[in-house]
Formats: C-alpha cells, sequence, structure tokens
C-alpha cells in the first residue's frame, strides 16, 4: 500500500508559485494604473518630457555628451553635467519612435517599477496586506498622482530613496552600496541616500541601540563611485550643487526676484486650499507613522526610521508640493511597518478606500489639468517652422520652459536656454537679467538688442502668455523685424541682417 500523496498546498514547487504569485498580480495592477495615467494625459503635462527625449535623440546621433551648443547661453554649454543619464538612455532605444509614445512607455514602466517597488518594501518588512496599503498612497493625493504621471526621473528616484531606506533599515550593506552607485545615474539628487541612512542610524539611536558607521559607509562608498564613474565628472558634482543650493534654496524657496521657476515649487503652505486637497492626507499619515514607531521603537527601529523620513520630506513638501511624491510612500510604509500583523485586515482596504473617495472628491484637480493639455508644436506649425528657420540657427525666445518642445520641433536649431533659468544666470547674470526685462519691458525696437547681443536672427515667442504682448508689439512695430509665422500659440518674427 502506497503512502498518501502529500497534500497540493505542501508541495516546494507549488509553494515557490504562491510565494510570486501575488507580486507578479500586483505587478499587473500597478502596470495597469502606471499606463492608466500616461494615457490620461494625451500630451505629456511637463514640458521637460519633450528636453529628456530631445537629449536621448543626441546621444543616439553624438554619443554620451560633453558639452550642450544648442543652448549657447547656459552654463551646460561648456559645463555639461547629464544629472539624469541613465533616465535618457532609456529613451535611445525608443526614439524613432513619436516621442510622446516614447514617453508614455517609459513612464509607464518607471511609474509601475515605483508602486512595486514600495509593495515589495511592504512585503518584505511585514505589512498585512501589502497591496492594500501601495493603494492606499496610491490614492493619498491628487498631487501624486499627478507627479507620478510625469515622464521624468523623479520616478526612478523615488524608487531608489525607498530601496536605500529598506537597505539602511534591515543594515543591508550591499543593497545599500549598490543603490547609492547608481543615484547618481538617474538623478542630480545623489545626497538622499545618505541622508536616509543618518535617518536610519538616527531611529537606531532613539531606540536604544547602538548606531553603526557601516551603513554609512557603504552608501558613501556607493555613491562616491557613482559620481566618480559618471562620464560627466567632476561637473556633475557641481550641478548637483547648482540645483540643490543655489535653485532649490536660494532661488525657489527664497523668493530671489527676476526668475520664474514654474509651478512644482510653490508652496503649499502659501496654498491653504491646495495644502487640505493634496498634502492634508499625507502630511496625517506622515504624523501616524511617527507616533506608532516611537511606540514601537522597542521592537524595531525600522517603523521609526521610516516615520522619521516621512517627516523630513513633510517638511519639504510645505515648501515645495513636488515632494509629496517622496512623501505619500514614505509615510504609507511607515504606518504599515509599524502596524504590522497587528492591524487588523479590514484597516487597509478602509484607509485606502477612504483616501480614495477624498481624493476623488476634493483632490482631482490635477489629473483634470493633465488631461487638457494640448500639443505645443502640432505637425503643420514644425513643418512650417522648420522650412522657415534654417538649420544652424540661433532662435531667441521669450520663455525657457518649452524649449524641450522646440528642441524636438526644430532639431539642430540653437536656442536661448533649457531646463532652467538659474543656467542662463550663472554662466552671464548681466546677460540674463537683459534677457529677463527684455521680454517684459522692451524698448521701442528690441531687434537691435536680440540681434546685437543675443547673436539671434528668429524671435520665437508664445503669443498667448500676456507677460510677453508687450514685447511681441514691440517686435510687430520694429521696422526691422517680419512676422512670418503667427498661430494660436507662436509667432515668429525674422530680423533683417
Amino acid at each position: 500500500m502506497q503512502p498518501a500523496s502529500p497534500p497540493l498546498g505542501d508541495s516546494p514547487k507549488t509553494l515557490e508559485r504562491a510565494r510570486w504569485l501575488w507580486p507578479a498580480v500586483w505587478l499587473g495592477v500597478f502596470s495597469l494604473a502606471a499606463l492608466a495615467l500616461q494615457l490620461h494625459a494625451r500630451v505629456p503635462w511637463d514640458a521637460d518630457t519633450a528636453y529628456h527625449v530631445a537629449v536621448a535623440r543626441l546621444i543616439r546621433e553624438h554619443g554620451i555628451l560633453q558639452a550642450f551648443p544648442w543652448t549657447p547661453y547656459s552654463w551646460l554649454s561648456d559645463h555639461y553635467a547629464d544629472k539624469e543619464l541613465a533616465f535618457h538612455l532609456l529613451f535611445v532605444p525608443l526614439t524613432s519612435l513619436e516621442w510622446k509614445a516614447a514617453a508614455q512607455l517609459v513612464g509607464t514602466v518607471l511609474g509601475a517599477m515605483l508602486l512595486w517597488t514600495l509593495y515589495l518594501v511592504l512585503r518584505s518588512m511585514g505589512a498585512r496586506l501589502p497591496g492594500a496599503w501601495a493603494l492606499l498612497a496610491l490614492a493619498s493625493s491628487g498631487y501624486f498622482l499627478m507627479r507620478l504621471g510625469l515622464v521624468r526621473p523623479h520616478l526612478a528616484s523615488v524608487t531608489l530613496a525607498m530601496v536605500v531606506a529598506w537597505a539602511a533599515a534591515r543594515r543591508r550593506l550591499w543593497p545599500l552600496g549598490a543603490a547609492g552607485a547608481l543615484y547618481p545615474f538617474f538623478y542630480v539628487a545623489w545626497h538622499q541616500a545618505l541622508i536616509l541612512a543618518v535617518l536610519a542610524e538616527l531611529a537606531q539611536l532613539l531606540c536604544g541601540r547602538r548606531p553603526s558607521w557601516r551603513p554609512l559607509a557603504a552608501v558613501s562608498a556607493g555613491s562616491s563611485l557613482g559620481v566618480l564613474l559618471h562620464p560627466n565628472f567632476p561637473n556633475i558634482v557641481r550641478f548637483a550643487w547648482i540645483e540643490n543650493v543655489e535653485i532649490l534654496f536660494l532661488t525657489a524657496w527664497s523668493k530671489k526676484e527676476g526668475f520664474e521657476l514654474g509651478t512644482e515649487f510653490s508652496s503649499l503652505v502659501s496654498d491653504p486650499p491646495g495644502l487640505l486637497a493634496y498634502g492634508a492626507l499625507p502630511l496625517a499619515l506622515a504624523l501616524a507613522s511617527l507616533v506608532v514607531g516611537w511606540n514601537r521603537r522597542k521592537q524595531s527601529p525600522a517603523p521609526l526610521a521610516f516615520g522619521l523620513s516621512a517627516l523630513a520630506y513633510g517638511v519639504m513638501t510645505l515648501g515645495s508640493a513636488r515632494f509629496v511624491e517622496y512623501l505619500s510612500p514614505f509615510c504609507v510604509i511607515g504606518l504599515a511597518v509599524g502596524l504590522g500583523t497587528r492591524a487588523p485586515r479590514w484597516l487597509p482596504p478602509a484607509l485606502a478606500g477612504s483616501a480614495l473617495a477624498f481624493t476623488a472628491l476634493f483632490g482631482l484637480r490635477p489629473l483634470s489639468d493633465m488631461s487638457r493639455r494640448a500639443e505645443d508644436f502640432p505637425p503643420q506649425v514644425a513643418q512650417r517652422l522648420q522650412a522657415l528657420i534654417p538649420g544652424g540657427e540661433q532662435v531667441f525666445t521669450c520663455n525657457w520652459l518649452t524649449t524641450g518642445e522646440m528642441m524636438l520641433a526644430l532639431p539642430d536649431r540653437r536656442f536661448v536656454v533649457a531646463l532652467d533659468p538659474v543656467l542662463f544666470w550663472k554662466k552671464d547674470p548681466a546677460l540674463y537679467r537683459r534677457w529677463f526685462e527684455l521680454v517684459r519691458s522692451p524698448p521701442p525696437r528690441p531687434s537691435t538688442v536680440v540681434r546685437e547681443q543675443f547673436g539671434a536672427r528668429f524671435v520665437l515667442c508664445e503669443s498667448q502668455l500676456p507677460a510677453y504682448r508687450p514685447f511681441i508689439a514691440a517686435m510687430a512695430h520694429d521696422p526691422d523685424a517680419k512676422a512670418e509665422l503667427v498661430s494660436d500659440l507662436w509667432v515668429l518674427f525674422e530680423l533683417s541682417p
């Protein structure tokens, strides 16, 4: 008589399949969510996306870039550093596609990876129903949803930040060093890895345990290796200082006059309705995670480490709404890991459902705005501009926000500045101020300044923006300027020799 077969559930192969079944299911769910966000916006909401695609096309044509002559008045023209090199390399195999399709594909992959990493961190740290907790982060803020739908390198940065925080809390030195080494290739704020490791060791200290130098050494060694191996070293270090100190602290947060940096740097504190709609839930979850982590400090320092990180990101979110992209995942991880298996099974779905209802009622404006963006350079306009502006020409522009789309519509032309106006000011403060004042308070014949100080024969300006109407009017009355194209969005002037 043969012995009875073991139950199917005890089969090693079945157990192994079951171990990966739910992660695979949730990867599919997150991929669909990321794809839905990409398809929701017919045109990428953020103008920087076009710049990233344009850089990828330049890498395909010229190899790894060491200079950026396409914006000669930018600090990057002769001090180039690709602070998102790995992100741009993801686009290189897709440059033959239409640029919006390439952006949607990369955005879907990176968005899904962010949410899946959130799920895996929750799962590995013992959170009950990690998929429901991940959905809570997704529904916690309409601004987080909008930022998740942008095709920008912060998607990779948030993913790496979660890996760093997990590895630091667990003191997993090899993953910590590897994530630190990858950071300089994906994002300019690669110093985040060290800060997160410091917060993890601070949590160890607050929990009555002895801090260790090894995690800090691992992440420092990894980040240093990544910086040294970057093909744009040492400019990548100088660029990191400009972005994180001169732009964020000394320009955006100090409200320096003469600079327009876009709405992503806007403070939630100065917008009480926005603070309530987009920041109330993640900030409340961050405080809850900190309380739970403190209460559980005798059992484990990991919840407190994430709680401290969530608190830090919460403070930064109050200064600039863009940091909610870090706050939402970190506050959920801190709360979920702190509660652990003590959380009743109904709690994660109940919180996720409540957050979804709140965001649906009060926080969907960012998503609504995303769906309304139209293409700045429709094919017929781009073709007309290509026929009017010869290759190699310098084009004077009133703005910097849409330079990336100009680079796609008008390849092989040169523009004033891209990516950030501070980079123009960094290279030539006097000329930057001349440019800023010229397009807002023009002299009677602005073509002389454009031609002699900026070396441009063509002027391309947004016709629908009120700030530039005095300049456009002055150009229209300038006898040395001729309007070659006037559309709903653009006006192009050609200057006489």
